[in-house]
């Protein structure tokens, strides 16, 4: 949106900005027609393109597996993706995750299909794909070790020497470079920025924020994001890729070892990092469920073992997308919380509200510059998580208020509200700081809005701050942080 108003220049590198540019060309004619005109219709239509991004990539693993492996293999992969629910879920978001699984998936497939491929358009292809990847997440890079895989194929079938094969791989990423230079060019031009971007990068991977190393995040990502059938199904797909051992499963088999090793020897490792790795796990998957079935199956008992196949892919996945998108269209805790203010909270009144899980901020915040990811410009920067408000001023609840035990600062700054939600998804369904215990020992909660009606065991992302649960629905009757409202009297 801050393209629309000649803000080229993110002043932001923690990711390359190809997405901002390709988001605001897919807004354009939706805003010369009036249909987007604000924040929330913007975030609308960029949702509506990662889902169509998310589509296309079902469609590509199709491609990709009727070409490599036969067109029962890329029907069953393709399926086993459309269900699979981080896949499904991810695409709901406008975020980089499902656009970057897209540009891996298709820079795999060029370096497969140009494996036999002579002259120089191979490798503008491979180059070009390489330097997408990259320009969306700087993770998409790592795409290079199934290039170099599909190279060293092709080096080895023409039986050339190390030399040729090396000097073809620089010129490949050559023109990675050069495209990643040209579609997100204030990297260039703008160094320091990018330095401390990556330098953010580096460091947020090297803090331990998250419970585990990332091998351990990644796994958990797969088993509950994409549920056991489909792990096992691709665990399985590995298995029998490294025993076949054909041009395209070297291929996949690089990358996927490559991006474990690498992104798994990170410290705070999100669950949706592991995105880029379904297509191709479920695309093993399925080329290996369909050897079994033409060879198991006679043709009078095909149709039956097909239908199975389909069962075993479809029926848990869907449930749980299911279960998923039922949750999500219930009305969000912040929602409430921040109706409930609107209509108890005076006007030139002051509260405390928690930024991530609160539901609202104010002018001040924005002006602050806290969470607005270094943005200059002040439309750009007025783009955070809740709604603005403006009736009432607000101060907002850290994590360090939480641990204090006396609510004097709150009264010497003139807060009316103390508005009580917990960063980390998951938690606060019991009392659960310092903070909260001082406030229910001076009165009790004016309101409460709850997500569950219980304390259920449910599995999270911890250091992701969204408030659906990956795995584990039940009790849950709405999306959101669980929120409690005090009012702070005397």
């Amino acid at each position: 949106m801050g393209i629309f108003h000649g803000i080229l220049d993110p002043h932001f590198a923690d990711w390359p900005h190809l997405y901002f540019y390709v988001a605001a060309a897919w807004l354009a004619p939706f805003r010369l027609i009036g249909v987007v005109q604000d924040p929330a219709s913007g975030y609308l239509w960029v949702r509506i393109l990662d889902a169509l991004l998310g589509s296309i990539t079902v469609l590509l693993v199709f491609e990709f597996g009727r070409r490599a492996y036969g067109w029962l293999a890329g029907f069953f992969g393709a399926s086993a993706l459309a269900v699979a629910f981080l896949q499904v879920r991810d695409s709901h978001f406008a975020t980089l995750d499902v656009p970057l699984t897209l540009a891996c998936t298709a820079t795999l497939y060029i370096a497969y299909r140009t494996i036999h491929s002579r002259g120089l358009r191979p490798v503008l292809l491979n180059g070009v794909a390489l330097g997408v990847a990259a320009s969306l997440k700087y993770n998409g890079a790592l795409v290079f070790s199934g290039i170099a895989a599909a190279q060293a194929l092709r080096a080895r079938a023409a039986r050339s020497r190390w030399t040729p094969l090396l000097a073809r791989l620089a010129l490949i990423a050559a023109v990675g470079v050069a495209t990643l230079v040209v579609t997100s060019p204030f990297l260039v031009l703008d160094p320091g920025m990018t330095q401390h971007g990556i330098g953010y990068i580096f460091q947020h991977l090297g803090t331990a924020t998250a419970p585990a190393i990332g091998w351990v995040q990644l796994s958990l990502a797969l088993w509950f994001g994409i549920d056991p059938v489909l792990v096992l199904l691709g665990a399985v797909g590995v298995a029998y890729a490294a025993w076949r051992r054909q041009p395209a499963d070297w291929i996949i088999l690089t990358f996927l070892l490559v991006y474990i090793v690498l992104i798994g020897a990170g410290r705070s490792v999100f669950f949706r990092y592991a995105d880029p790795l379904i297509p191709l796990l479920l695309l093993l998957g399925g080329r290996a469920l369909a050897a079994l079935v033409e060879r198991t199956a006679r043709p009078q008992t095909r149709r039956l073992a097909l239908a199975s196949a389909f069962v075993l892919i479809g029926v848990a996945p869907i449930a749980h997308d299911v279960r998923y998108d039922t949750l999500i269209q219930q009305t969000d805790t912040r929602t409430l919380a921040f109706d409930w203010l609107e209509q108890h909270v005076p006007t030139g009144g002051r509260a405390t509200v928690p930024y991530m899980a609160g539901p609202a901020h104010d002018q001040a915040m924005i002006d602050s510059g806290e969470h607005s990811h270094a943005a200059t410009d002040p439309y750009v920067a007025s783009f955070l998580d809740s709604r603005l408000e403006t009736r009432y001023s607000i101060r907002e609840l850290t994590r360090q208020d939480l641990q204090l035990t006396s609510l004097e600062s709150f009264r010497s700054e003139g807060i009316d509200y103390i508005v009580v939600g917990y960063e980390i998804p998951g938690t606060g369904c019991r009392t659960d700081s310092p903070l909260e215990r001082a406030l229910q020992a001076h009165a009790p909660a004016v309101a409460r809005f709850t997500p569950t009606n219980s304390c259920p065991e449910s599995v999270f992302d911890p250091i992701d701050t969204y408030y659906v649960p990956l795995a584990g629905y039940s009790g849950w009757v709405r999306p959101g942080p669980y929120i409690r409202i005090y009012r702070l009297s005397g």
